[in-house]
């Protein structure tokens, strides 16, 4: 499959950029009116380098003049590799160190150094240049660097030049780029006949034509009509190709440099990102807690304010990383591991960069702490990160692991052995689940250890006593494997271990079970239940317990608001009074006289046997709810 890569050409203005790459490409990218008249480049260029089956290489040729360095940041990001120019005439000037700091900040690695218009300078001239420039370039990503002499006029050095670009890029390891689809924007523009047309260079993923896409921070729909890579109709462009889109469901007023192209919702949008901050070294001024910062990324300039967490200011001698967050005036769409420049405002001076360790981030306290956490970020690997997301989030689905750990579909695939899969398409760490079932049982336990007369505990308290610490839908799914295990037994609201029963507590068991045997006795015609319970010495705290327990160990019924009847009195009532009347309807004084109770003990007894279905009332009369051969045995 062809490799796609991108050059940048960087440099102080009027030292041969445009021309270098018109010599090297056949283009002239100075494409603006403004831009012929003045003879100086205000957007970035673009020009196709190499073109063939295996390799596809584009120059993008950025301003190089100091009012317009926030094009040549948008221009240079996403490139593969850079080419540093500076005029043989002039040498290293200030704009020459920006720009190499500012690629250095963009974690540019591949690249050299090419001095024009050699033919305009004799050769001690160019000597002290060529000893200036290696000395610049000392302690920077161009230190082992070639130099390239060319003049882009005569042509001299450019055949040797391109063939240096073609083995340079040939052998470059492409970036592992993520599969989701990103193209910050850097132009927006309308074709008539045509409508809107954003273009940029793709960050990552692949583009079709017809594919529905998004518009971020936007939050848009848009469709991919057509794709143009170097004035030629693609069906398709990939990372690392510099490409036109034609989109419809926009309109152009809406669209502007900054806003990114994007499938799906893997990049986050946020306007709190916690960050590795290299402050530049030849700094004209401190950089001070929550000062005012221009944060340039991917295509996008935001203001907003730095926030540190171990210090106040940076001195202007201070030139080691900082972990620390940035706070922004509007949201910009970005993912781990993206490089930024931050630039002061006021007076105007790139003070550093570094790269996203957080996209999503949370306020913090001020301390140690802070920096620990900070730090574990930066250093995690893809599984460390996953692992610490899990653990905080505790359950999230495939595509949120990718987003908020910032990981490809490759790297999350070395860590599936951690994660369990739910229903739902939602996943949970091993680990969590088998603590979540153990905190589930531990609970189970230390109830029934408390509660030994209940059937178990309320659902609603159990999840109450478990949602601080974990979602709902794991908590479900953990008790409906428990109870698939034949680990804990569910029965209607109530939740207890499947080897545990209701039972008494030892120390209180023989008053209990005296309590108990007096209701039997009582028959028919219990007494008040609080009084049976003063007469046996309960003690209050258990009383309640104890009338829940008969009734969930079906050993007695409801009778009144003030009674309990033994089950087996009921029980031998009921068969007595199926066998008198034979089935047939009956009235309350057929009942009364045949079981010998008073109407304050027949009225309740003959409700309780309508409450459990036995019965059924009709005006005066009561009808059996079964009937037919062999209906009493069946009861």
């Amino acid at each position: 499959m062809a490799r796609y890569f991108t050059i940048g050409m960087a440099g102080h203005i009027d030292h041969g950029k445009t021309a270098l790459t018109k010599a090297l490409t056949g283009e002239n990218t100075d494409r603006l009116q403004e831009e012929k008249e003045r003879s100086i480049s205000i957007e970035p260029g673009f020009a196709l380098l190499i073109n063939n089956d295996q390799l596809e290489v584009s120059i993008i040729d950025v301003p190089g003049h100091e009012r317009f360095i926030r094009q040549m940041i948008a221009g240079s990001a996403g490139i593969d590799m850079a080419v540093l120019v500076i005029a043989a005439n002039e040498g290293v000037m200030p704009q020459t160190k920006e720009h190499l700091d500012i690629l250095s900040l963009l974690g540019i690695q591949n690249g050299l150094v090419v001095m024009t218009k050699v033919d305009q300078v004799d050769q001690e001239l160019l000597d002290i240049v060529l000893d200036d420039v290696k000395e610049t370039m000392d302690d920077t990503f161009l230190k082992d660097a070639p130099i390239y002499l060319v003049d882009s006029l005569s042509e001299k050095g450019i055949p040797e030049l391109k063939q240096a670009l073609t083995e340079e890029v040939l052998h470059m390891r492409k970036p592992d780029r993520k599969t989701s689809f990103r193209l910050p924007i850097d132009q927006v523009f309308t074709v008539k006949g045509q409508g809107v047309v954003v273009r940029g260079t793709i960050y990552d993923g692949d583009v079709k034509q017809g594919e529905h896409l998004k518009v971020l921070p936007l939050k848009k729909d848009v469709r991919v009509r057509q794709i143009q890579r170097h004035h030629q109709q693609k069906t398709m462009a990939s990372a690392g190709q510099r490409t036109a889109i034609n989109i419809g469901g926009v309109s152009r007023k809406e669209l502007s440099r900054g806003d990114v192209l994007v499938t799906d919702d893997f990049f986050s949008v946020t306007n709190l990102v916690d960050i590795v901050f290299y402050p530049l070294k030849d700094r004209k001024h401190k950089v001070k807690q929550r000062q005012p910062i221009k944060l340039f990324i991917g295509t996008s300039e935001v203001m907003g304010k730095i926030i540190f967490f171990d210090r106040n200011e940076i001195d202007v001698s201070e030139n080691q990383e900082v972990l620390c967050q940035i706070q922004l005036d509007k949201e910009v769409v970005i993912t781990r591991g993206d490089r930024f420049i931050l630039r002061k405002p006021t007076p105007i001076e790139t003070i550093g960069g570094g790269w996203v360790i957080e996209p999503d981030a949370k306020k913090y306290r001020f301390g140690k702490k802070t920096i620990e956490q900070l730090e574990l970020k930066k250093e995690g690997s893809p599984k460390d990160r996953v692992i610490a997301l899990m653990e905080e989030k505790k359950v999230l689905t495939r595509a949120n692991m990718l987003k908020e750990a910032s990981i490809s579909e490759q790297e999350l695939r070395e860590v599936e052995k951690e994660l369990l899969a739910m229903e739902d398409g939602l996943f949970t760490l091993n680990s969590t689940f088998v603590h979540l079932k153990t905190k589930i049982i531990d609970l189970l336990e230390t109830f029934h250890s408390r509660f030994p007369m209940r059937i178990g505990i309320d659902k609603a308290e159990m999840m109450s006593e478990l949602t601080g610490h974990y979602p709902v839908s794991l908590i479900e799914f953990a008790m409906k494997r428990l109870k698939e295990e034949s680990e804990i037994t569910i029965r209607d609201q109530y939740v207890s271990l499947a080897n545990v029963k209701p039972a008494l507590p030892s120390q209180w068991k023989t008053r209990l079970e005296s309590a108990e045997k007096a209701l039997q006795k009582q028959g028919l015609e219990p007494g008040k239940w609080n009084e049976l319970l003063d007469q046996h010495q309960i003690p209050l705290k258990l009383q309640k317990e104890f009338y829940y327990y008969l009734l969930e160990t079906a050993s007695a019924y409801v009778l009144d608001d003030e009674r309990l009847i033994a089950k087996d009195a009921a029980d031998q009532a009921l068969r007595k009074l199926q066998e008198f009347t034979n089935g047939e309807d009956f009235t309350i004084g057929t009942a009364k006289d045949h079981l010998q109770l008073t109407r304050k003990n027949m009225v309740p007894l003959l409700e309780l046997y309508d409450q459990l279905g036995y019965t059924k009332r009709t005006g005066n009369m009561r009808t059996w709810v079964k009937k037919g051969a062999g209906w009493l045995s069946s009861w």
